[in-house]
């Protein structure tokens, strides 16, 4: 009997440790993909190109093969992207970028010392004041527009004239921003737009300085793909995918690290490649890390009209993105196309209780695996539900991560894959 315990304890102990061995790579993984060196894995100081670099030689490390050559699937898009440190200053205060104020992420370039025409609700639905403020000098201003709760005004049309600068201001600036979300953007704007945090412009602030010289570039990159060969049915696939692409920087200091987003899925998907590498799975398990996710899923829609093996050859496709935090469960976009793949994965839940929640979601455009499933693949998207106050902005840091139910999705993964391949 106490041989029994002892053994029982030490089985006990190897399975905990082997769980935090996933979750110590998790930070790891997470950590090299959001340093200084990868630049927010974008499109200035080659962020993308060393994010790939950096997973392909995890995946030599793994073993897995290859389709072709090399693990890169190479492509390339239009980006606009901000090289030089951007300049905004109110007065004599000069706004931290990233921090204070963003461009919109197809700004055109804009460099002059420019004379502000504030609008706000009032304003819009006043006919005197806004009889006024037609009457303003546009062509060497820009208009500082305040919030408007879910755009209610009394003349929308004016509100809809402004937003689309009818008036041929230089450009746009929204005041009293509650929180920066930024995005990339593959072609020019109309006109300069600019976001900035609250109490940073006041009313009797007349003329704000700004200097910003965007570049649109060809960006070539790459998705990176390696496999696992099955040894039952080695012709039939399961992808589990991430997108390994961010915003990058917007100047030389704002870095959009993008931990939660989606450093956290790469992570996973790489631990799940440690797995499946050490414990030969029945069917071929192929690992796609995208690039091109944030500008318009481009890496994933250039795989499956490039497809290194036939689309019909996938069994299935887990796509992974935001796993840094999972308080609330998981949500499987999807699920309510492909129910009886989701039932399957909500009872062994049920039965495990690996996540506290699991809901199901339709189609949505919204991450990697859409082009599959609109080609015939029964394609999901997991991600995790938690309280995470950061997208798209500079405070999605490693540091804000929780890997809260990461190992229960892990676990979940795991199980639901091989379960698959019975």
């Amino acid at each position: 009997m106490r041989a029994h315990l002892l053994y029982l304890s030490i089985w006990l102990c190897c399975c905990s440790n082997l769980h935090a061995q996933n979750l110590s790579y998790a930070r790891q993984v997470v950590n090299m993909l959001c340093s200084d060196e990868m630049a927010g894995r974008g499109y200035v100081k080659d962020g993308s190109k060393k994010a790939a670099d950096f997973i392909a030689t995890e995946f030599q490390k793994a073993g897995l093969l290859s389709f072709g050559s090399s693990y890169f699937q190479s492509y390339g898009f239009p980006v606009v992207v901000f090289p030089n440190e951007p300049v905004f200053k109110v007065g004599d205060d000069e706004l931290v970028p990233g921090i204070d104020f963003i461009a919109s992420p197809g700004c055109r370039a804009l460099s002059g010392v420019f004379e502000t025409i504030f609008i706000d609700s009032v304003t819009i639905d006043d006919n005197t004041l806004f009889s006024q403020f037609e009457k303003s000098a546009f062509y060497k201003s820009l208009i500082c527009i305040s919030p408007i709760k879910d755009n209610k005004v009394k003349h929308p049309e004016r509100l809809e004239k402004v937003l689309k600068n009818q008036y041929k201001a230089r450009g746009l600036v929204f005041i009293d921003q509650k929180k920066l979300t930024w995005g990339v953007a593959t072609e020019w704007d109309e006109f300069p737009k600019f976001y900035v945090t609250e109490n940073k412009i006041k009313r009797y602030h007349q003329r704000l300085k700004i200097d910003i010289t965007p570049e649109l570039r060809q960006h070539q990159t790459q998705n990176v793909i390696g496999y696992v060969k099955g040894k039952v049915k080695p012709d039939s696939f399961v992808v589990i995918s991430a997108h390994y692409d961010h915003l990058g920087m917007f100047g030389k200091n704002a870095v959009f690290r993008g931990a939660n987003d989606n450093a956290s899925g790469v992570a996973m998907m790489l631990d799940l490649m440690q797995h499946y590498a050490k414990n030969q799975p029945a069917y071929s398990v192929v690992f796609m890390a995208f690039a091109g996710e944030e500008a318009g899923l481009f890496g994933s829609y250039y795989y499956t009209q490039n497809p290194l093996f036939p689309l019909r050859q996938i069994s299935l496709m887990i796509n992974l993105d935001l796993m840094g935090t999972g308080d609330a469960g998981m949500t499987v976009v999807n699920g309510d196309v492909f129910v009886d793949a989701y039932n399957e994965l909500a009872l062994i839940n049920l039965t495990e209780n690996y996540l506290p929640e699991i809901k199901s979601r339709g189609k949505a455009a919204n991450s990697d695996h859409y082009y599959f499933s609109e080609n015939g693949v029964r394609a999901f998207f997991f991600y995790l539900m938690g309280k995470y106050n950061y997208y798209h902005d500079v405070f999605d840091s490693p540091e804000a991560l929780t890997y809260a139910r990461y190992e229960g999705a892990y676990r979940l993964v795991v199980h639901y894959v091989n379960e698959m391949m019975r």
